[in-house]
């Protein structure tokens, strides 16, 4: 048994425990909550908080090596142009160690649990030995009618190849503007049959204008690379696509949602009681140097979860750089609920509440010190850091 304590515990699923002390069984299990006592022996102390494990929500393992080659602030469409030049830029093995730093570097700073995306199997052994639990999204996209066929399969194969490596995994779509109306059609199908979902939603301006309107920066990108078959617009903001017809019992995931309206939350939040906003706030800072409508998806009780994108569009995968670039934004927001994003709620998107999120007993949900905290405010500080107990 492990007595360890800190200035505070976070719980998430109850308050918060000034001097608390957390009683955890040799395989990591939650046995007891407890407050600090003179009598207390063999208690490792921490000066800081400590809180369950985080759960990085939306990730893209695979692009580790594209740290720092994509410039900032280009847009949705001029960061698709410069991703297409450079994926490809290391050879595989390049990539997978990579790769394989990374997995290592979100560990050793907390993270217990990833919603990853692939478009390969290249992470899957990583994956497999890896001390975090992955739930892989693997991801299909075209614009050309002519290959679904092949790209269906191919999506099937990398599925396929991560079930049998014993790894969570399970078909997605990309975006609503990344796929003609075929390929579209038969993703949506395959998710919904697997009954949860990851979907890039509402990163421009631009997406909700070609959808709307058939006009603006998408409608010039498709007729200058001469893209064959350009998505259907809807007439209504690019949402409307994915969720129009979508089964109600499908766990949902939306990412990103930078230009998401009230209008927009309030026809999603109808269409399926499912749904989980997730954040990813230093990659919209990164790419369109916007942030989501947080302050709106708070009023409206959003469930929001917490996630830090790919090394292509950040430059680094730490859930405490993602808080702080919300609280240095939104002052108002306790600590608690933050924590609570990238906790608690990343697990019920990803479906593993029942070992992550919480310090309840019986759970394993990994045990994660910050340090560097103003604990008079309960805010975090650009000398926060966390780790992994």
């Amino acid at each position: 048994m492990r007595k360890i304590s800190a200035d505070y515990i976070f719980p998430i699923h109850a308050k918060p425990i000034k001097n608390g002390v957390i009683t955890v069984s040799g395989d990591g299990k939650i046995v007891a909550l407890s407050t600090r006592s003179e009598t207390d022996n063999d208690i490792e102390f921490y000066s800081g908080i400590i809180c369950p494990g985080f759960v990085n929500a939306h990730c893209h393992l695979e692009l580790s090596h594209l740290k720092n080659l994509i410039p900032k602030h280009t847009g949705i469409i001029g960061f698709i142009k410069e991703i297409s030049k450079l994926r490809n830029i290391a050879d595989a093995q390049e990539q997978i160690q990579c790769a394989k730093f990374y997995d290592n570097q979100m560990y050793l700073q907390g993270i217990v649990a990833v919603g990853d995306i692939s478009n390969s199997n290249l992470t899957f052994e990583i994956k497999k030995q890896s001390k975090i639990f992955y739930h892989t999204f693997v991801e299909a996209f075209s614009c050309n009618e002519a290959e679904t066929k092949d790209i269906l399969k191919k999506n099937q194969d990398i599925v396929d190849s991560g079930k049998k490596l014993g790894i969570s995994v399970s078909p997605t779509l990309h975006a609503s503007y990344s796929m003609c109306d075929g390929l579209f059609s038969a993703m949506k199908l395959r998710s919904e049959r697997s009954g949860i979902l990851s979907y890039h939603n509402q990163e421009t301006q631009d997406e909700n204008e070609y959808f709307k309107k058939n006009s603006g920066k998408f409608s010039e990108f498709y007729d200058e690379f001469k893209i064959p078959d350009k998505p259907s617009p809807v007439g209504k903001t690019s949402i409307h696509r994915l969720l129009n017809s979508i089964g109600k019992n499908t766990k949902i995931m939306l990412v990103h949602n930078t230009f998401t309206s009230e209008d927009d939350f309030d026809f999603a939040e109808s269409a399926n009681a499912n749904i989980t906003w997730a954040l990813c706030p230093k990659s919209n800072l990164y790419i369109e140097n916007h942030l989501p409508p947080i302050e709106m998806f708070r009023r409206k009780k959003a469930r929001i979860a917490t996630g830090t994108d790919s090394l292509s569009s950040n430059t680094g995968l730490s859930i405490i750089g993602e808080l702080l670039a919300v609280s240095k934004k939104f002052g108002n927001i306790e600590f608690n609920e933050l924590l609570t994003w990238a906790t608690l709620n990343g697990a019920k998107a990803l479906g593993i509440e029942a070992k992550y999120g919480t310090f309840e007993q019986g759970k394993t949900p990994g045990i994660v010190l910050i340090d560097n905290i103003d604990t008079e405010k309960m805010m975090l500080t650009e000398k926060s850091k966390s780790k992994i107990l």
